[in-house]
Parts: structure tokens; sequence; C-alpha cells
């Protein structure tokens, strides 16, 4: 839209400040005319910088078309094909659809060019009837010689005087000038620089260069003219005349035709009079008169004999009153151009009507709106900004070309349709969020029910990254709909707030910050803000997960780590759910502010027990001198083996993480912690590991009904087990699964747990004894 809306102001103010008009029509060096003193003058810019300037709107339009015939027809493959619709298919559709847009352009170019002619010049072209009239036309012209711009230039193409003296061009010269010192530029040359009669097909000869009209032998033209005294006593007066012409058939079927009579009296006033003038064919059949004098343009068929016969009556004017009365036909005929471009002279030729036919000049304005500019940047207001619009869509879609080779290795088997859980709520194709992705389809839903967990790639034999497509995708839509849904809005735009410049100063600085170790550990949002049960007010307490910090520095200390706690008054959020949510200048914002101070903290390695805090800095950031760790990886990696053993005989299960486990391969070091407590028996559940499912949190983005469907097939996969405890590595994970137990439903009586968490429950046990 912002494109579109530039683009719109760029058209008004290029094109109606007439640098179009200067550039295109006035300033181009094949643009020529005669100066004040008749020295031949011509623009200054290269022709196809003109034509360029003069195409670009076109070409927008060609854009707009291959949006417009390519983004439709995809999709109605994509509707009714599905799946099967290769990168090869699109490939060909794309060419195809280009084709079909650059042969259209060129077909229709003619219609741009000649300023929308046959669509009335959008609303700016006289009517028809008004650009008939038109006479103007290209004229054997005299220019001085050695005077101009361009002489040099011209100077082989001017005709001196003893080479055209029968030209009409001479007969203006005044008799003081020398010829020598004049030349002619013949008409030919002067075809293209301007627009002449664009109702006529063939040039029409108004101005009389060729002489067709002879009246004296009726050829093309009958004249009369006569004046009479009044009588003594004022009685009546008749004068009639009638006289035969030929209009000859040079190859225009229908010729214009000037008709009329002219009347006066030499005293103002003077008598009543009545004038008739009436033409008829060689039948004899009236095919047009008139009352009083006028004159009017008419058309006659070419290769007929007409009559036109004329009668003024005068009465009531004496001997000193004299009447002047005249009548002239003129039939105009094509101009005709010797071989030197030169119009033609018929008193000077020979030449029989056949020949002279076939000396027409075409007219190169034909159907050109004489206000073609005007009617040019109407139009350019409106399709050519949209052609902007749609280059503009298609470069933010070309940012993704490097995904779109991962795309491209898709074959179709629709193995991650079948690995997707989204299928539990969402009826249909499921690679359809996928390809909706990969097509740039907006349809709202699809998008943000992708849970972005990562099963599609886990089971895509090509190891195809759809997530980042995604990412990529919610990036071009976030803030509408149905990213508007998207719930616990208070703190996201808190989360939001914190990005600003503005919010540095809530956070204390390196200086201010005690460092005393190169390990760092940052709890995460949901732990930091849990310390007061902001979450875990709805499990009755039964898991505190704001614990997990604690818990981790329970385990860190037992193992004798000096570990330092990067607090959220120190770090602002990783930004995660920012990034997934497609708020990437948010997410840029509060990468920028961490990864800054990061680097000035002095750490080496970075611990957390959030598995998107992990993933988001160990991916998403460039902490390129910095190990990012998950706390289970930290443990198991500094050999924590505490012989913890449980009081009881416990059987737990442990549920992957997306983040943790598909998106980072961390799926043993959990399962060593939790199988070297004594007394704890580890089972799986069906779907583990690789194959885990996702617990629909989604970024904070789907505590939804449909979400609810997945966590409601896991607690069914955990009570299978017979387990008395889900653990876990992922506070997300927790809180949503603690939403479920909430509900009180007596079948989900085990308790859910962040392995942390567990593995502190043991170290403090164990002190207890």
């Amino acid at each position: 839209a912002g494109a579109v809306y530039l683009a719109h102001v760029w058209f008004i103010s290029v094109f109606s400040i007439n640098i179009f008009l200067d550039l295109y029509a006035k300033d181009r060096s094949d643009y020529c005319f005669t100066g004040s003193h008749s020295e031949l003058m011509c623009g200054r810019q290269a022709p196809w910088t003109a034509e360029v300037f003069n195409a670009v709107p076109w070409i927008l339009t060609g854009i707009f078309l291959f949006a417009v015939i390519y983004f439709p027809t995809r999709k109605f493959l994509l509707s009714s094909v599905g799946s099967r619709v290769t990168p090869r298919i699109g490939r060909q559709v794309a060419v195809g659809s280009l084709i079909a847009a650059v042969l259209i352009s060129v077909v229709t170019w003619p219609v741009y060019e000649n300023g929308f002619w046959d669509y009335g010049g959008l609303g700016a072209m006289d009517d028809v009837e008004d650009l008939d009239s038109l006479r103007a036309q290209p004229s054997d012209t005299l220019v001085h010689v050695e005077e101009g711009n361009v002489w040099a230039d011209w100077e082989d193409e001017c005709i001196p005087y003893e080479e055209s003296s029968t030209l009409a061009a001479w007969n203006g010269l005044s008799s003081e000038e020398d010829p020598s010192d004049w030349c002619v530029i013949a008409a030919t040359h002067w075809s293209n620089w301007g627009i002449f009669q664009p109702t006529k097909f063939k040039i029409i000869d108004f101005a009389g260069d060729n002489g067709h009209a002879d009246s004296a032998t009726g050829r093309n033209s009958a004249e009369d003219e006569t004046s009479f005294p009044g009588t003594a006593d004022g009685s009546e007066i008749t004068y009639e005349v009638s006289m035969t012409f030929e209009v000859e058939d040079l190859g225009v079927s229908e010729v214009p035709a000037d008709i009329g009579c002219l009347f006066r009296t030499t005293v103002r006033g003077a008598g009543v009079h009545s004038q008739s003038l009436v033409l008829s064919d060689s039948s004899g059949d009236e095919i047009w008169s008139t009352e009083g004098c006028v004159s009017e343009t008419i058309y006659l068929d070419a290769g007929n004999t007409y009559s036109v016969s004329y009668m003024t009556t005068s009465q009531g004017i004496n001997e000193s009153v004299e009447v002047i009365t005249s009548l002239s036909v003129v039939a105009y005929q094509p101009l005709l151009l010797n071989d030197d471009g030169t119009s033609l002279v018929r008193s000077e030729s020979t030449l029989d009507l056949e020949t002279m036919s076939a000396m027409y000049l075409k007219n190169p304005t034909y159907h050109k709106n004489p206000k073609s500019l005007d009617a040019k940047l109407i139009y350019s207001l409106f399709i050519p900004c949209l052609g902007v619009g749609a280059l503009v869509f298609m470069l933010m879609r070309s940012m993704a070309r490097g995904y779109e080779y991962e795309m491209n290795k898709c074959y179709g088997c629709d193995l991650c349709d079948d690995a997707c859980p989204v299928r539990l709520f969402n009826s249909g194709d499921k690679l359809n969020i996928i390809y909706n992705t990969w097509n740039n389809e907006d349809d709202g839903v699809p998008l943000y029910s992708c849970l972005t967990c990562s099963a599609c790639t886990n089971a895509c034999p090509q190891l195809v990254d759809y997530d980042s497509y995604v990412d990529i995708r919610r990036n071009m839509i976030v803030g509408g709909p149905p990213a508007t849904e998207i719930p616990h809005t208070v703190l996201q735009a808190v989360l939001a707030a914190e990005a600003e410049e503005d919010a540095d100063g809530y956070f204390m600085s390196i200086d201010e910050y005690p460092i005393d170790s190169n390990i760092g550990y940052y709890p995460g949002c949901v732990d930091y803000l849990d310390q007061e049960m902001i979450f875990s007010h709805v499990n009755e307490g039964s898991m505190n997960l704001g614990d997990a910090t604690t818990s981790a520095f329970t385990l860190f200390e037992e193992m004798g780590e000096d570990v330092t706690y990067l607090g959220r008054d120190f770090l602002k959020c990783c930004g995660h759910d920012q990034k997934w949510q497609g708020m990437t200048e948010v997410f840029e914002k509060l990468k920028a502010y961490n990864q800054k101070k990061l680097g000035e903290s002095g750490i080496d390695t970075l611990v957390t027990s959030c598995a998107e805090c992990f993933r988001t800095f160990a991916l998403d950031y460039e902490l390129e001198d910095m190990k990012v760790m998950h706390t289970t990886e930290f443990l198991v990696e500094n050999g924590f083996d505490m012989n913890l053993q449980s009081d009881d005989d416990v059987t737990v299960t442990f549920h992957d993480p997306c983040r943790l486990g598909r998106q980072m391969n961390i799926y043993d070091q959990p399962r060593d912690l939790i199988s070297n407590v004594e007394g704890v028996n580890l089972v799986e559940m069906e779907h583990h590991g690789e194959d885990a499912l996702c617990c629909g949190v989604s970024s904070m983005m789907s505590c939804n009904e449909n979400s609810r469907a997945l966590r409601v097939q896991r607690f069914e996969e955990v009570n299978a087990t017979g387990a008395d405890i889900m653990l876990t590595s992922c506070p997300k994970c927790v809180s949503h699964f603690e939403c479920l137990k909430f509900e009180g439903d007596p079948r989900h009586d085990f308790e859910i747990l962040d392995v942390v968490s567990f593995l502190a429950r043991q170290v403090e046990a164990g002190k207890s004894q």
C-alpha cells in the first residue's frame, strides 16, 4: 500500500510539472521546428531516453498484468491440485504468465501510445467530431541556410531553390529575399513532429500543396464569383449559376469537401435578399442544400461527378447599391509526396491517377489523442501505481529466496502432512499451511495455526525448513487478522514496550550489576514473572514456575559451579515470542540490546532452563564467542552426579519440548539426568523423541480450544504410561499443561514438573535425611 501511494505521488509530481512533456515531446533530438527567424531547431535529448521514460507506465502495467495472471493461476492450481503443484509446475506457470504479460503489453502498446483513443482518452480527449476538423499537415518548409543548432546535420537534406522552385513553399518568400539564402526541408521530415488530422488514415492536403483543386477544369473544385447593381425602382433581381465538377479517386473513398457561399452588399443592411445552394450527384439527386449563405464541411464519394446550383434574389436596392456574391466547392485529396519527400505539384506532373494513388502519406498520428500526455497522466495515477505495488510485493517475496531453495527440494510426499499435529483440530490438507506460506497466500488462520514445532521438517526426507517460511510470512502480515487474536495481549504489549530505547533505563548497567563468573544464567520471562505465581496460580502451587531458577542454582551449588545470575533486571526478554509472532522489528531491538550487553559482560557460557530462550540465543543471536547451553546440557557436560535417590519408587515420563528436541537436538541429556536418580523409572510415551507431540503453546499464540486438543491427547499418552509425574524442560510447556490440569479432570491426577525442579527436589530431600 505504501509503495502504491508513493508511486501515485511520484506520477503526480513528475508528470504534472511537464518533465514528461519536455523530455518526451519537446526536447528530443528527432523533434525539430523552425524558429522565429526560420532557423532549424531540434531538441537535445537522445530519443531512447525519452522513449524509456514514456514507456515506464506501460512497463509497470506489464508487471501488474504478470501479477494478475500469475498469482490467481497459481492459487487456482493450489486449490484444485494441491500438493501436486511442484516447483517445476510453479516455474512453468511463472514463465507462462510472463510470456502472456509481455504479449498483452506489446499488443496493447498502441492503446497507451495513442493516448487511449478508443477509450475517450480516459476523459482527456476532445470529441471525435471536433478532432475531425483538425487540418494541420506536414508541409515543405523554408529554412534559412546555415542557421539553427542542427544545420550541420541537416544541410544535406535541405533542397536549394534551383531544385525545388515549383514547390508551394516558395510562394511565401518575399521578393526582397534572395532565394539562395533559403532552402526547403521536405514535408516527409516533419511527419513525426506533430499530431496531424488524427481521424484520417491518410494525410489530406488541406493546405493545397499538391494543387489538387482546379476549378477551371472542374477537377475537385467549382468556383464562381459575381457582382451586380440594384435597379432604379428597387425591383427584384435574380442571379443563378450551375456548375459541374469531378471528385477524383486517389485512394480515399470519401473525401472531405468545403462548400459554401458568400454574400454582401456595398451598403450595409440595404435591401432584402435570399440565397439557396444545392449540391446534386450525377443522377440529379440532391445530397446537400442550404438556405442562406453558410459554409460547411461535408464528405463526398470519390470517383463521382457532382453539380452545384446557386441562386440569389435581391430586391429593395437601387443602382447605388452593389451586390457581391460567390460560391465555392473544394474537395480535398490525399497529400501526395515525391520520392524525395516533397509535395507533388500536379501542374508539373503527367502521372495518372493510379500512380498518384500510391504516393499518399500514411498518417503516423492516426487515432492518436492530441492530449495523450494528459491521458497518460490520468492512467499513470492508477494501474502503474498498482504495478509498483506488485513489483514491491514480489521483491519482498524474493527476500526469502534462500529459503525458496529449501522449499524447492519438496517433492510432495505428504509425510509432513501425516506428522503435522494441527491435523487434530484443522480439517483438510495440512500441507496447505506450508503451501500457503510457500505461495505467499494469506488466508489467515492456517498460517497462525502452524505451531512451528518442526514436526514436518523432522518427517521430511529432504529436511526442508518450513518453520522459517512461516516466520517470514508472519512478519509480512503482522498486526492484521488473525495476528490480532493472539492471547496474553497485556504481556505481549509489556514485552514489546520493553524493547524500546526508552525502557533501557529500567535495566541495570554493566557497572551496576555484579558479575563475578564467566558463566551466566538467564531465567527467561516465564520463570522471572512467575516469582509472584502469575502463571502458577491456576495449579494451586503444585508447580511454581518461578522455582526453576532457584532449583537451577541449587544444582549449581551442589556441583560447586560458580554461576552468575543474569536477571531480567539486567537483560531484556530474549524476543522469542516476538520473532515467531512476526514482530521482527521488536525482536531485532531486543536482540541488539541483549547482544551488546552480553558481549560486554565478560561471560563465555550462557545457561538457561527455558527451551525457547536457549534456542533463540543459540540460533537467532550472533554470540560468536559465547557458548549457549540448556541447563540439562550444562549439567551433563559438567558431570552432574549427586547419587540422588527418590524416597519412593516413582514412574515418570518425559515430554520433549519442540524447541529443545527437534530444533536443538537435545534428547538424551534430560533422560540421562532422570535415569541417574535411583528409584525413578523412566517410561516413554507413544510419541517421544523426534516424534513427540507439541504442547500447542506456539510462542504464546495458541492458548485456545484448538491447541487444547493437543494437550488432551498428550495427557492420554501420559495416562497410558502409568506415570506418576510428567517431566519436561520448558516452562511454557509446564504452564500450559498445568492449565489443562487445572480443569479438574480426575484422569489428569499426575504431577507436572520441570526436570531441573525435579532434580532439585531430590537434592533437597537428600539433605533433609
